[in-house]
């Protein structure tokens, strides 16, 4: 920041400036509720609503999934990160959130966390996931971990589908990106 202190009010790389966002202001209250459908980012969310912090890999797996999943400007997950961090710094959230939202400074800026693969390899037995959404922690680990729930099972528990489709939302991101990137 002490060298790009531009970075504050806008993306690193200049033709994200004007990125086409969605911004769907009901998928970004389900995401800030932990009601997004997807365990593993809910039970982050949850953890951030609750005690004011979160481990860095699931900040990275909530601004993927809030800037690549749900299209939401960056700037609306940074804004709501340092609303409820205890440990926010304005350098640290900015860059993490730009990264995440491919307009920073990352040598391979196109990255996409898939919310399976992720629980999948940082929380394989769903031990976080239940902790957070004791709601359906009844559901058997597979499940809960691939977020491939069934719908039956979720009748009567209060927990919301998947709000959006991650194969679809990665590959409309990615043509979006791509369109950007090119002018």
């Amino acid at each position: 920041m002490y060298f790009f202190p531009a970075l504050a009010e806008g993306p690193y790389r200049e033709a994200f400036k004007d990125f086409p966002w969605d911004n769907n202001k009901e998928h970004f209250q389900a995401w800030c509720d932990g009601k997004t459908g997807y365990p593993i980012v809910d039970a982050a969310m949850r953890q951030l609503n609750t005690l004011g912090w979160m481990h860095n890999r699931c900040r990275m797996i909530v601004a993927s999934f809030l800037t690549k999943d749900l299209i939401i400007d960056w700037r609306w997950g940074e804004k709501y990160f340092m609303q409820h961090l205890y440990d926010g710094d304005l350098s640290a959230n900015n860059g993490g959130w730009q990264w995440s939202a491919s307009s920073g400074m990352d040598p391979k800026p196109l990255r996409i966390f898939n919310p399976a693969s992720q629980a999948k390899k940082y929380d394989p037995d769903a031990e976080y996931i239940r902790e957070w959404i004791p709601e359906i922690r009844h559901i058997n680990t597979s499940a809960l971990v691939t977020g491939d729930i069934p719908s039956q099972a979720l009748e009567g528990t209060g927990y919301p589908s998947p709000i959006v489709n991650h194969k679809e939302q990665q590959a409309e991101f990615k043509a979006r990106y791509k369109a950007q990137k090119s002018g």
